[in-house]
Formats: C-alpha cells, sequence, structure tokens
C-alpha cells in the first residue's frame, strides 16, 4: 500500500507542537507498517528543498519526495494511482489520529473516514481559562482517504473535496469506527479517533491544547490532574519545540529521584522535597511528549514506568530514616532502626505497596488494561488512593507543620485502606464476571 500526502497546500509548513502535519504522518504511517519508500509527499509547485523542509526529524528516510501540477485527482494520477496498488491518501493541513491508519490499511475497497465525534476533556476548566479553550469535535467533513487500486477519481481542490465527491458518486463508504477499540491503555481512556484540520495559526493552537488534553490519563491522581498541567503545559511546549527526545527527560527525572534519597535519608527535607516534586513533574512531561511526538519507545517505556514502580518504597523507607533522627548508616548496621516503630511502618509500607501491585496485576492480566478503567467508580477512586504524588502532598504539607511522623503513620494506614478496596474491587469484578466497557 502507497501513502501519498499532499504538501501542496498552504498550511503543511505549520508546526504543530514542534511537528509539521507532513512530519506527523509520515510517523504515523510508519507505524502502521509503511515502508518509506512507499510514502510518497507531493509538494506540488514546491520545490525538491521546500518538500524535504516539511519532513523534519525524518528528513533522511528514503521517503519518495514529487512535484507537479494540477488538482489532486490529477496529482495523485500521476504518482502511480494506475498502478494495482491502494493509497492512503491525506492533506498536509491535517492533523490526524494514527491509530487510524492500520484501522484504513486494514480495510476493503474505497473508504472515507471524517471525524464528527467529541472527545470528552481531560483537563480541568481552569486549564481552558488560564491557556484557552479548545474544540471537542471534528467537523465532520476533513477526511482520511483510503482508496482502492483503479478508483475513479473525480476533479477536486483538496483532499477533504476528494473524499466529499467520492461519497456524492457513491463509490466509497464512510469509515466505521463502531465496536472498534478505542481505549488507550496508557491513558486509561477510551477516546474516538479524531481529524484535526490546521488551516491558520489561531486553528493549530487550538489543535495543540486538543492533542495535550487527548494525552493525558481519564484516571488519575488529584495532584496530577488539578496541579500538575498548569506547570506541564508551558514545559511541554518547550521539549517539543526544541526537539528534547523524552528519554533524555526521564534521565533527569530518574537522576532528580535517587538524588532525593540521601536528602530525605539525613532529614533535609527542603532539597529532598524540591527533587521529588521536579521528579514528579518530569515524569508527566516525557510520557506527554512522548505521545504527542510519536517518539515513544520500548526503553523509554521501560526506564519511566520501571522507574514508577520502583521510587516510591525507597522514598518511603528514606522518610522513615529521615524521621528517626539516627544516621541512617550507622543506625541501620547496629540494628538500631529496626527499634524505631517509624522504620517498622515503612518495612510493612513496603511490604503493603507490592501486595497493592500484585493485586493490581490480577485485573490486568485478566483484561489486559488497567483496574482504574473499569468503571466510573473506578476511576474516581484513583484520584485519592495511596499513590506517590498523593502521599508526597500529604507528607509535604505535614512537614510545615511538624507533623512529618504522625503523617507517615497515616500513609502506611491509607496504603493498607488501599490494598483492602483494591482486592475486594477485584474479587467484585471477577466473581460478578463483568466485563469492561465495550467500544462503541
Amino acid at each position: 500500500m502507497k501513502v501519498w500526502i499532499d504538501a501542496a497546500v498552504a498550511g503543511a509548513e505549520r508546526q504543530v507542537l514542534g511537528m509539521t502535519p507532513v512530519e506527523r504522518h509520515v510517523r504515523a504511517a510508519m507505524r502502521a507498517g509503511a515502508a518509506a519508500e512507499d510514502i510518497i509527499v507531493d509538494g506540488g509547485t514546491r520545490s525538491v528543498a521546500q518538500t524535504q523542509d516539511l519532513l523534519g526529524n525524518c528528513r533522511d528516510l528514503p521517503v519518495r519526495l514529487v512535484s507537479g501540477t494540477g488538482d489532486v485527482a490529477q496529482r495523485l494520477q500521476s504518482c502511480g494511482r494506475g498502478e494495482n496498488t491502494e493509497t492512503l491518501a491525506m492533506a498536509g493541513d491535517v492533523v490526524a489520529d494514527p491509530r487510524l491508519f492500520p484501522h484504513l490499511a486494514g480495510e476493503s475497497g474505497t473508504v472515507v473516514a471524517t471525524d464528527h465525534s467529541e472527545v470528552a476533556h481531560a483537563l480541568p476548566s481552569g486549564f481552558a481559562m488560564l491557556y484557552g479553550d479548545w474544540g471537542d469535535r471534528g467537523d465532520g467533513q476533513t477526511c482520511l482517504l483510503k482508496l482502492a487500486a483503479g478508483t475513479p477519481l473525480p476533479a477536486a481542490d483538496n483532499v477533504t473535496d476528494l473524499g466529499t465527491r467520492l461519497l456524492q458518486d457513491g463509490v466509497t463508504q464512510r469509515f466505521d469506527s463502531t465496536g472498534r477499540n478505542k481505549h488507550l491503555a496508557m491513558q486509561r481512556r477510551d477516546v474516538p479517533f479524531w481529524i484535526r484540520p490546521v488551516p491558520d495559526a489561531a486553528r493549530c493552537r487550538n489543535v495543540e491544547r486538543f492533542l495535550f488534553d487527548a494525552s493525558y490519563k481519564g484516571s488519575t491522581d488529584v495532584i496530577t490532574r488539578y496541579v500538575f498541567p498548569y506547570l506541564v503545559w508551558p514545559i511541554v511546549l518547550f521539549c517539543v519545540r526544541q526537539r528534547i527526545h523524552p528519554n533524555t527527560i526521564t534521565i533527569v527525572s530518574i537522576v532528580a529521584t535517587f538524588a532525593a534519597v540521601p536528602f530525605f535519608a539525613v532529614g533535609w527535607w527542603f532539597p529532598g522535597l524540591l527533587l521529588a516534586w521536579l521528579m514528579g513533574i518530569l515524569d508527566s512531561v516525557d510520557g506527554k511528549v512522548a505521545r504527542l511526538t510519536m517518539t515513544d519507545s520500548r526503553l523509554g517505556a521501560i526506564l519511566d514506568h520501571g522507574l514508577d514502580i520502583i521510587h516510591p518504597p525507597v522514598w518511603y523507607l528514606a522518610w522513615a530514616i529521615g524521621l528517626s533522627g539516627l544516621k541512617p548508616i550507622s543506625g541501620l548496621f547496629s540494628g538500631h532502626l529496626f527499634a524505631k516503630p517509624i522504620f517498622l511502618a515503612a518495612l510493612l509500607m513496603f511490604a503493603l505497596y507490592v501486595a497493592d501491585r500484585l493485586v493490581l496485576a490480577v485485573y490486568k492480566q485478566r483484561f489486559r488494561r488497567g483496574l482504574h478503567s473499569h468503571g466510573p467508580i473506578d476511576a474516581a477512586v484513583r484520584g485519592i488512593i495511596s499513590r506517590r504524588n498523593v502521599n508526597l502532598a500529604l507528607f509535604t504539607i505535614a512537614l510545615i507543620f511538624g507533623w512529618g511522623e504522625f503523617a507517615f503513620y497515616v500513609i502506611v494506614g491509607w496504603q493498607l485502606a488501599t490494598v483492602l478496596w483494591h482486592a475486594l474491587r477485584t474479587a467484585w469484578i471477577l466473581g460478578r464476571r463483568e466485563m469492561p466497557p465495550l467500544p462503541t
């Protein structure tokens, strides 16, 4: 299958979160299995150098760059539409959901995909008040096309016009997303397939906020949902526009994570908390940069999620040592730490943390998704259960008032309550043979 991108349109050079729509199409097509040699970027009357500039970091790939005159149908034909092959066609001033590419490639016949569905907001209303609102519904007209071999192409000014005319001529059908899996496991939410045009700078900014919102998790803790977005958004904008790789952000996050441990252990709370909150913010940044720029990788996932799993109990142990008043190394080797109730509570916290992870793994093994995406109550509870950010916020506030030790015991109790809730909820779902929401 060939992929044809109309880069002759005026908006093809517009940057959307640090990348042109053309570069985004190329990345999405290759993720869907297309070979670089089968991707055609048609610059129209642009020079080859101008067209190549639209590829950004994909400029060194063996993508086929062509020029030509005429309308969309004529340029499509001149690029090999007469061959016995199927073609995915898209405009260079449109941003499209990468998930659409493999779905359209698997369709038979000629198909027109448009977007008229509503994508529910994940960010708080205050974010829109500060940074501006964004459209939650597609225009129902802007399209991606899957053209079967030999499909007659009527004259058309652009890809959307071509899709409209094909529908009117009755030689094609609309893409039906009913029943297809729209669940994004990393975001723990169902997001309809989307297509958004970026014809001007104002619409581009609108689409950028939409993409940022769509990258947010549907169920997450209250700190990540209601506090971090105001800080994460400008950092994400900076990172994507400077082409900072998400793995670089993750490495800085890892350094901050473990640099905080010795400060915690000796009771130097201010630098420890500063590094811990920096880690929490960057942990929200790296995944969004990866998803928004389609630069996520297996290594990045291992680094990011491995860090998320490993570091919380290390922090809790360091908190307990710092609160004990003992020197970390001598207190550990002399055994005096084990006589401190606060350290024993930390060991219990460690065991409860591991138990909670094991309980959550039971649901994930059964349904291939997180427990907190099962139903509204699970998403709501996710906001306040014992997790790193919730515990860090509670501990920070408590230290300000000199209640650190008391807060630590509260955190341990809250972890116990969390384990019990997850275990009972999982047993209830499995016992009743409930199923996650079906795709619509």
